[in-house]
């Protein structure tokens, strides 16, 4: 047996001996010491991938295994994810050793950073802030300020978490290069991204890094329609997801202006798969062009804000035929409901026109027609919440009214939104 495995197998065994211990007959000062360290031996750990990936680097075994790139490959051997795989190479080249083409062995691109994880007083997320921030003065300060500053860093990561830690190195950054990066556009321009990653049950993770400009905007957006809503009780939400739906308000506000690109002259659509019981019922599961799993229920809900097509397939996935493609209201019919709904039509809301959506009364699954009697407008917050709040929407007069549910009103004595 090698040496290296040996010694592992020895630790698994002390880690594991040490698990089954009764820490409930140990003292207060004793549990919290054995706390901090198991957590310094789990960043000495996580430190060990940095040289192990450097060495799989040097032997170029991705490309000896045809595999393209060293984060594919440690995605496959340790059945990790892709961007967990990205994130361990991309810091194994910041603070492993580096072996050149003649095999000399050069110190990390940070060594204080690499020593302070293999000491274990380091996270893996302060050497990304301190990688990051350091990133940033590279080209505009000399590197004995570079390494002043990775060393202050280090030193304040043994006080700080991560997210205080990054207060502190953008303050540092600030004072070295006072006129740098905020007044680089073109840094900016090429540091901007971001993704989307599916994540449990259906959701998708929205990360990334804007320019001034585009947060500048952002946050004047966001922030403006993500006010707690008035209503007969205090908004539930918290403040990121009021955040979530305003960001959903805007991405629908894009697709009923009617202004997005088309590709190969069919305007932007949102393609859905289902079957054709689905969509009678409205249940189910349905999958979007980008293979995204979706509710049909919340796929329907968009019929009313773009367009909407939807494709029958066969038990083996042969298409069977193609759905009716459903379009917004009319520019006219538009029209017409701001000047009669003027914004949020359910009683108390303030949302204007531009922060609506069409709503059918009837739904247009069931049959509804896209006629200016079976519309009203509601904004984001209320159309997705009217059916399962237990309200109901009647025309009278061809005017929308809002029957409460019966905990409001026992009565249930219809409502309009008395707007000065």
């Amino acid at each position: 047996m090698a040496v290296p495995e040996a010694t592992l197998d020895h630790a698994a065994s002390a880690v594991d001996a040490l698990a089954e211990r009764d820490f409930s007959r140990i003292s207060d000062d004793e549990l919290l010491a054995t706390i901090r360290a198991a957590e310094r031996l789990k960043r000495k750990v996580e430190s060990l991938d940095h040289p192990l990936i450097a060495e799989v680097d040097a032997r170029n075994l991705p490309g000896r295994h045809v595999v393209r790139g060293t984060a594919v490959f440690l995605s496959g051997l340790l059945r990790i994810s892709p961007r967990e795989a990205r994130l361990r190479v991309v810091r194994a080249r910041e603070f492993g050793p580096r072996v050149v083409v003649t095999g000399e062995v050069l110190r990390p691109l940070l060594p204080q950073v690499a020593a302070g994880r293999a000491a274990g007083n380091l996270t893996a997320q302060h050497g990304d802030v301190i990688a990051r921030s350091l990133d940033r003065l590279h080209a505009r300060v000399p590197v004995e300020r570079i390494d002043e500053a990775e060393r202050f860093l280090v030193a304040k990561a043994r006080d700080f978490d991560a997210t205080m830690l990054a207060g502190i190195a953008r303050q540092l950054v600030d004072t070295l290069d006072p006129d740098g990066i905020l007044a680089d556009e073109h840094e900016q321009r090429r540091r901007r991204q971001v993704s989307l990653s599916p994540i449990a049950n259906g959701m998708f993770r929205i990360s990334g890094d804007l320019d001034a400009e585009t947060s500048a905007a952002a946050m004047t957006v966001l922030h403006s329609l993500a006010a707690p809503k008035a209503g007969e009780e205090a908004d539930p939400r918290s403040a990121g997801q009021r955040l979530h739906d305003a960001l959903g308000s805007v991405l629908k506000l894009a697709l009923r202006s009617g202004s997005l690109p088309s590709a190969g002259g069919i305007p932007a659509t949102v393609l859905i798969t289902m079957t054709a019981e689905q969509f009678v019922s409205g249940t189910g599961h349905a999958v979007t062009s980008f293979g995204h799993r979706i509710r049909v229920s919340q796929a329907l809900r968009l019929t009313g804000q773009a367009s909407l097509g939807w494709v029958v397939q066969g038990s083996k996935g042969a298409v069977l035929a193609f759905g009716r493609q459903h379009r917004i209201a009319s520019q006219s019919q538009t029209l017409a409901l701001i000047a009669r709904d003027t914004g949020c039509a359910f009683p108390g809301c303030t949302a204007p026109p531009e922060w609506t959506e069409r709503h059918h009364v009837v739904p247009w699954r069931a049959g509804g027609p896209t006629d200016l009697d079976n519309l009203c407008l509601l904004c984001d917050f209320h159309h997705d919440r009217i059916d399962s709040g237990g309200w109901r929407v009647v025309m009278r007069d061809g005017l929308p009214w809002f029957v409460p549910p019966a905990w409001i009103d026992p009565a249930r004595q219809p409502r309009r939104n008395e707007r000065p």
